[in-house]
C-alpha cells in the first residue's frame, strides 16, 4: 500500500463472554491480514475479565492466524470504556490505521483490501462497510426483511456517513488531537456512544467514505431473530436519536424533527420506504418514534446494561 514499510495496521474489537465468537473472528482477520500483505496487530479488550481462558484463547488464534495481538482487560462495565481502551491501545502502539469489527461478526478476506482502496482512492479519514445479518435455520422467514439487521449505507447533509464501529477503518493520525477519551463514558451502558463520535468527526469536516466491497457478516443469535427484538432495537434508535441531536442541535431542534416524525406516521406506510414489508416497516417507525417521546420525558433505554435481558446482547455497538 501507498505508505510503505512504515504503515502500522491494527484491528480492534470488544468482546464480552462470546469465546466461540472471538475466536471466529480473530481466524477471520487473520485472513484479511494476510490479504492485506501487511503485518497486523489485534487488539482484543475483555469487557468482563471474569475467565482468564479467554485471554488464553485469544492468543493461541492469534498465534495461528499470524496475527501479534495486544489483549487487555477493561472491567469498567459499559461500551465506552471498552472502546475507549481499544484506541488507547493502538495510541500506545503508535498505529497509522485501525479497522474495527465485532465479537459476534467476521470479516469477509477482502474486508481490509477493500476498506483501504476506498481510503487511498477518497482521502477519507474514515471508510464504512456493510454488515449482513446471517439468520439461524428457524428464522429463515425475516431475510426479506432483513435490511432491518443489517448495517447499510448512510449520509448525512448528503455526505457519506459511518456512524457504527462494527465495520469501518480509521486514519489515527486525523483524530490523534482529539480529546481524550473519544467515546463519552455516558453513553456506557445506554449505548449510542459510537454514533455519537462519529458526528463529532463529521461535523469536525473529518471525510468519510463507504464501500460496499468491505463486507462484514453478523450472526444473529436465536434471541434477536424475531420482530419483538427487532421492535425493541428499533425503539432504542429513536431513543438514543434524540440524545445525541440535543446533544449537537438544542432541545427544540430535537423536538420539531419528533413532532415530524410523529405526523409522518399517518401516511408512512404510503411512502413506499420499504416496499418489501410496508406494514412492518411502519410498525418500526413506530417504536422508534416512541423511543424519541420518552427520550424526551426523560428515559433512557440502557443497552448495556450488566442486569436484565440485555446482559448479554451485542458488546460492541
Amino acid at each position: 500500500m501507498d505508505e510503505g514499510a512504515a504503515t502500522r495496521w491494527t484491528v480492534g474489537l470488544c468482546t464480552y463472554k462470546r469465546p466461540d465468537g472471538l475466536a471466529r473472528v480473530i481466524d477471520h482477520i487473520g485472513r484479511a491480514a494476510a490479504r492485506l500483505g501487511e503485518p497486523v496487530t489485534v487488539i482484543v479488550v475483555d469487557n468482563d475479565g471474569s475467565d482468564p481462558a479467554i485471554a488464553a484463547l485469544a492468543q493461541a488464534r492469534a498465534a495461528a492466524a499470524g496475527l501479534a495481538l495486544v489483549f487487555q482487560v477493561e472491567t469498567t462495565p459499559g461500551i465506552s470504556a471498552a472502546r475507549n481502551a481499544v484506541f488507547a491501545a493502538a495510541d500506545a502502539m503508535g498505529a497509522r490505521f485501525m479497522a474495527m469489527i465485532d465479537d459476534d461478526e467476521w470479516p469477509t478476506d477482502d474486508w481490509l483490501v477493500e476498506l483501504d482502496v476506498e481510503r487511498a482512492r477518497t482521502g477519507a479519514h474514515v471508510v464504512g462497510g456493510p454488515v449482513a445479518p446471517v439468520f439461524p435455520d428457524t428464522a429463515k422467514r425475516l431475510e426479506p426483511i432483513a435490511r432491518w439487521w443489517s448495517v447499510e449505507r448512510q449520509t448525512l447533509n448528503g455526505k457519506p456517513f459511518v456512524f457504527c464501529t462494527c465495520n469501518f477503518l480509521i486514519d489515527l493520525h486525523a483524530v490523534r488531537d482529539m480529546p481524550r477519551p473519544l467515546f463519552d463514558p455516558k453513553f456506557g451502558l445506554s449505548g449510542g456512544g459510537d454514533t455519537v463520535f462519529f458526528r463529532s468527526l463529521f461535523f469536525a469536516g473529518h471525510p468519510m467514505a463507504w464501500t460496499d466491497k468491505a463486507l462484514v457478516h453478523e450472526e444473529v443469535p436465536q434471541s434477536r431473530a424475531s420482530v419483538a427484538w427487532m421492535r425493541t432495537r428499533r425503539y432504542r434508535v429513536g431513543n438514543h436519536a434524540v440524545n445525541w441531536e440535543v446533544r449537537d442541535g438544542g432541545r427544540r431542534k430535537a423536538l420539531l424533527k419528533s413532532l415530524g416524525l410523529t405526523a409522518r406516521l399517518a401516511i408512512y406506510p404510503l411512502l413506499g420506504r420499504e416496499p418489501e414489508a410496508r406494514m412492518a416497516g411502519w410498525l418500526f417507525e413506530y417504536e422508534k418514534v416512541r423511543g424519541r417521546w420518552n427520550a424526551h420525558r426523560g428515559a433512557l433505554y440502557m443497552e448495556y446494561a450488566r442486569e436484565g435481558a440485555l446482559a448479554n446482547e451485542k458488546a460492541c455497538r
